[in-house]
């Protein structure tokens, strides 16, 4: 019977364990802070540029982790808009934000929505109800 764990593989340390784990969480916290801006942008029926760039500082400010360049922000922020714009681009979206239901980087999701929001000055009445729907998605989950 061959040996299902031959010692001639390298083995995964524990410190990249949790190195790839980490990575693993940040990548999803990005991509949640993407949806909830793309979420909020095309509430009142319009993508702006500025909600482009203001993602992009407010990742800046919080001092996101700086593996995501300003380009990359922009890009994600774009694909997932056009992915929005798809039949149920918006209800699976608000599902995979559920998946933070509870957790503390939610409300780092929630501010990122809010800045998109008041990106150019305004905050449409369909973009106030956009967030509540994100606050309700992000909500802790009853048991």
């Amino acid at each position: 019977m061959p040996n299902r764990h031959p010692r001639g593989r390298s083995e995964v340390t524990p410190a990249q364990i949790m190195a790839a784990y980490l990575e693993g969480i940040e990548d999803e916290l990005f991509d949640a802070i993407v949806t909830a801006a793309a979420l909020v942008a095309q509430a009142d029926g319009r993508v702006e540029p500025v909600e482009t760039g203001r993602l992009a500082d407010f990742l800046d400010r919080r001092r996101f982790p700086s593996v995501f360049t300003r380009a990359e922000v922009s890009d994600a922020f774009e694909r997932r808009t056009r992915e929005l714009a798809e039949l149920g681009g918006s209800e699976a979206a608000m599902d995979g934000l559920a998946r933070q239901a509870g957790r503390s980087p939610a409300r780092l999701v929630i501010a990122a929505g809010e800045e998109v929001a008041a990106a150019d000055g305004h905050v449409d009445p369909r973009e106030r109800q956009a967030l509540q729907l994100i606050r309700a998605a992000l909500a802790e989950r009853r048991r």
